[in-house]
């Protein structure tokens, strides 16, 4: 039987490699469904996505009543996964006997069905989160803090499994993309060398600079190095900030 870090490997190999080659979003689901069984010893699964027509709706579960859980959440807009995906954070339920006053009629469905506890990860797209990963168990389980990280690997997969599309333009795509980001590297090279020059300064000082007046700005990167560039933006103003 393989070892821990070896299962994470394999479990995770097999997630990725779905990714990268054809795939649709049923085979994606089941995926995480078994990765979170053989990794996070759960005993059942189920994902809410935001529906464009508004609320959650499911759209996986590892069985019926998981699947009745996710349904329950999504028709009474309460529980964790509701929560999870409303405040964009993980939410921990280590024992759902503490959380009779926090979500009657979730908790009370939750025990009904043998679940003990339950832990919700958002799966999150473009700085949001667009959905929730519920890992329910039949018994008391805290999660440390790696099982939190490994349970936000997994949804952020999920997300970018979905939200790929499966067809060759996906390749032409890519093709633009990596053209973009070798062009954003020079320009960003270039910048750097301005900013050295004219402050009289290393380069990884340059560097920090710019990425520095980027995050004060919370503006991308490239988008600084194109105003500099350009000559929309004084060297001067970086020193300054």
């Amino acid at each position: 039987m393989p070892g821990p870090q070896e299962q994470i490997a394999v479990t995770l190999s097999e997630l990725t490699a779905s990714l990268v080659g054809r795939h649709d979003a049923e085979s994606v689901l089941r995926l995480v469904t078994a990765a979170c069984e053989n990794l996070l010893s759960a005993s059942s699964t189920g994902v809410l996505m935001a529906d464009p027509r508004g609320g959650l709706s499911v759209v996986s579960a590892s069985d019926e009543q998981a699947r009745f859980l996710e349904l329950l959440q999504s028709r009474i807009d309460e529980g964790p996964c509701v929560d999870c995906v409303r405040h964009d954070t993980t939410i921990a339920c280590p024992d759902l006997e503490d959380e009779h006053g926090r979500w009657p009629a979730f908790t009370r469905a939750a025990l009904g069905a043998g679940f003990r506890a339950v832990h919700a990860v958002p799966m999150r797209l473009a700085g949001g989160a667009v959905g929730g990963l519920n890992v329910f168990y039949t018994a008391v389980t805290p999660w440390e803090e790696w099982q939190q990280r490994l349970g936000q690997v997994l949804g952020d997969l999920a997300v970018l499994g979905l939200s790929q599309d499966d067809d060759p333009a996906r390749t032409q795509r890519l093709a633009e993309q990596t053209l973009t980001t070798l062009n954003d590297r020079v320009m960003l090279a270039h910048a750097i060398g301005m900013v050295a020059g004219a402050l009289d300064i290393g380069t990884d000082e340059a560097r920090r600079l710019i990425f520095g007046y980027a995050a004060t700005l919370g503006s991308p990167v490239r988008d600084v190095s194109r105003l500099l560039t350009s000559g929309n933006l004084e060297v001067a103003e970086l020193a300054a900030s």
